[in-house]
């Protein structure tokens, strides 16, 4: 059992597609998409979207495999890292809800060791918030596992299980992209959306610098703690 991390830059929809999982290891992926894109949920309707909108403004519209709300990813708005869970791992965790804890806290402790955690950051944990904004788009709810600063979310996670194991797709903002988004749906949403919480410039710099190689140092280390 081993930890390696990597870079890889793609499309949207490249990066998205599903690549085999090795069984007996952890990978993590910081996912470099080579434009901006909007990227749909596996439940979530291109019928939301104004495609005609999003390719005047060059944004790639696509489904990614797992579930939850709408995101905007960005080669300098965001950061994006896949963790890769084998299933013959000692760190994969069966339980789904359980999977997402880990990764979790896999992610704050990274943010605490570059000394880049908000004052009062929180996990939450529980079922996913009880109103449909976080079903619309992914920043504005909150779901098990994910980490918050007040009642904003920072880190969004979502999942999608194989066989071979469970990958798992983290995702900050260091621009909000909720009016981005809101610009780009086909109805208004019902009302006002909660916002995501925002890394600043100095944070950004030491996480588009760092991040990586501090969550797989924290990754390895849970397996040599078990």
């Amino acid at each position: 059992m081993n930890t390696e991390s990597l870079s890889r830059t793609g499309t949207a929809e490249e990066l998205h597609a599903v690549t085999p999982i090795r069984r007996d290891g952890v990978r993590l992926v910081r996912c470099i998409p080579e434009s901006m894109a909007l990227v749909l949920g596996s439940r979530q309707s291109e019928h939301l979207i104004d495609l005609r909108r999003a390719a005047q403004r060059n944004i790639e519209v696509i489904r990614r495999r797992s579930g939850g709300g709408i995101v905007l990813v960005d080669p300098h708005r965001s950061l994006w890292i896949d963790i890769e869970i084998g299933a013959d791992d000692s760190r994969y965790v069966a339980e789904p809800l359980g999977m997402m804890a880990q990764v979790g806290r896999w992610w704050l402790a990274a943010l605490i060791s570059l000394d880049c955690a908000f004052p009062g950051i929180w996990q939450f944990v529980g079922q996913t918030g009880s109103d449909s904004d976080g079903e619309l788009v992914c920043f504005a709810g909150r779901s098990h596992g994910e980490l918050m600063v007040e009642q904003s979310k920072l880190v969004g996670l979502s999942q999608r299980r194989t066989r071979d194991g469970a990958r798992v797709q983290g995702q900050l903002h260091f621009v909000d992209p909720t009016d981005e988004i809101l610009a780009l749906l086909v109805e208004e949403a019902p009302g006002p959306l909660r916002r995501p919480a925002i890394v600043d410039e100095q944070g950004r710099d030491v996480l588009n610098d760092r991040f990586l190689d501090a969550l797989t140092l924290v990754v390895g280390a849970s397996l040599s703690g078990r």
